[in-house]
């Protein structure tokens, strides 16, 4: 039936992302990162793992690390670009709010085919990042650091939130805590478990697990 495979593909397509995503940090894939992360039981993610396998997208050890094809890694840019140029529809011409849009964009990003994709991206003006700033080009290289690891004193700029969580994005939203805004470390406190931040004359205290998830230009 076509809506049962269309439901199938969204789900393959859904992996493959969340692989990419999880991929991308320090601690790397498991099945366990997975279940979390796509909010499914760990038996879900190995029934899943062993179709991608099969169709040539994960290579995966029972007991190993899960990564990506060259073909699923392919299909997961795609998606991925996808994604980040329905959030800059949804924010920049139907002017949805930034904790909304990376929900609306999941739905969005499946329903875009390539000459779509093609079209929207001429009419945004080949924006360069989402909202959110991370890259549209996925395999751009990454150039910056986190908000951790500014001197006391440094002002810089923010380049993009790694957390798009609707209530993480509303928050930081709330503090002008958004890409392009000019931040100014001020201290650490409670031995690196605080970080005092200054943005537009206002004084902010940030956690760490949340700092770490804002990214800023190098300096």
């Amino acid at each position: 039936m076509p809506g049962t495979q269309a439901g199938t593909s969204h789900a393959v397509e859904e992996y493959l992302e969340a692989i990419h995503k999880c991929g991308a940090s320090a601690s790397g894939v498991s099945t366990t990162r997975l279940a979390e992360q796509l909010r499914v039981t760990p038996a879900s993610v190995t029934g899943m793992l062993r179709r991608l396998s099969r169709d040539g997208l994960v290579a995966h050890r029972r007991y190993g690390e899960i990564a990506l094809t060259a073909e699923g890694d392919r299909r997961a840019h795609e998606l991925i670009k996808r994604h980040r140029l329905a959030e800059r529809l949804l924010t920049d011409v139907l002017k949805v709010p930034l904790d909304e849009a990376h929900e609306e964009a999941c739905r969005l990003e499946h329903a875009l085919s390539p000459e779509l994709e093609t079209r929207l991206e001429q009419a945004l003006g080949s924006p360069a990042a989402c909202p959110h700033g991370h890259p549209v080009d996925v395999a751009a290289r990454d150039r910056t650091r986190g908000l951790p690891e500014v001197p006391v004193g440094r002002t810089v700029t923010i380049a993009r939130l790694e957390d798009e969580r609707p209530e993480i994005v509303r928050y930081l939203a709330e503090r002008k805590l958004l890409p392009g805004a000019r931040v100014t470390v001020q201290r650490h406190e409670a031995l690196g478990t605080v970080l005092v931040v200054e943005v537009g004359g206002n004084q902010h205290d940030l956690s760490s697990t949340l700092a770490a998830g804002i990214r800023v230009e190098r300096w």
